[in-house]
């Protein structure tokens, strides 16, 4: 079982950012999964689909990609995944830029984990049809692979029609693609992709997600927030399932820790849950 951190809703002091990670690369923790908003509305009709309720448009969010980057450069085996970036708010064309070129200057360290996403005030404000968010993410990720497999490649889609465009450098080792969401459709989506991350469902429901998720060919990755205090049963139960990694929430995001207190955190943490 992988044992990953949240970084969700933190503050931008690069000397945190970088203890941290030099951190939990020393104990032993496989990686870090890094949120994603852009500019939230104070008010917005759209609710959280796990928590039922509107974001506080005072929650901390750092750029995904900017925090992989500062941590990346301090660690070596490391690894980043944005949980999940929202893909429905963005071009492809920056995507792809942006995720091959991190993969690049990180080692092959940085995998996109991305969603058509739920906050649709935050899609309409960046200037996107929040009614087409699925079929444009859809197309988004075709694009995004295919610029990153071909030096040259066309696209005729509903949304996105071009001839012969370049994203060069192309990442040498494509990054891997997981699809965020908690929906049938999303679990259908991560089959055609690398799989699957979400938040904190049961035993049962992720072990039916997994079972979609890995009924194409290929390896895919299972990850979720973990949904409850660590415990070797709980671990044992999701590896059985088919979950290869945890996002744990070892301090409670949005409330300032100092980033000593942070450490001390997930060396107790490690200390008992994180096999050498």
């Amino acid at each position: 079982m992988e044992h990953w951190i949240s970084w969700f809703h933190e503050q931008t002091d690069g000397e945190e950012v970088k203890v941290v990670a030099k951190t939990a690369e020393s104990l032993g923790f496989s990686g870090v999964a890094l949120a994603d908003h852009v500019a939230i509305p104070k008010n917005h009709a759209a609710l959280h689909p796990e928590l039922q309720q509107p974001y506080d448009y005072r929650l901390p969010m750092i750029d995904p990609f900017t925090v992989a980057a500062c941590m990346g450069a301090v660690t070596s085996k490391l690894r980043f995944m944005s949980y999940a970036l929202v893909g429905s708010m963005r071009d492809p064309f920056s995507m792809a830029r942006q995720v091959g070129s991190l993969a690049g200057l990180t080692g092959n360290r940085f995998a996109l984990g991305t969603t058509p996403g739920w906050l649709t005030d935050e899609i309409e404000l960046l200037g996107h049809n929040a009614k087409t968010r699925g079929r444009r993410f859809d197309e988004a990720l075709q694009v995004i692979k295919g610029l990153w497999e071909h030096d040259l490649f066309s696209f005729d889609g509903e949304h996105y029609q071009f001839e012969e465009v370049a994203v060069c450098p192309r990442p040498q080792v494509a990054p891997k693609i997981l699809i965020g969401g908690n929906s049938p459709k999303s679990y259908e989506r991560a089959r055609h992709y690398d799989g699957w991350i979400g938040m904190t469902p049961s035993i049962q429901q992720v072990a039916e997600i997994a079972q979609v998720v890995r009924s194409a060919p290929g390896q895919k990755s299972i990850y979720q927030v973990a949904a409850q205090p660590p415990d070797d049963s709980y671990f044992r139960e999701l590896e059985d399932v088919g979950v290869d990694g945890l996002v744990h929430m070892i301090w409670f995001p949005g409330v300032p820790t100092i980033a000593e207190e942070k450490c001390r955190l997930m060396a107790e943490f490690a200390k008992d849950w994180i096999k050498p």
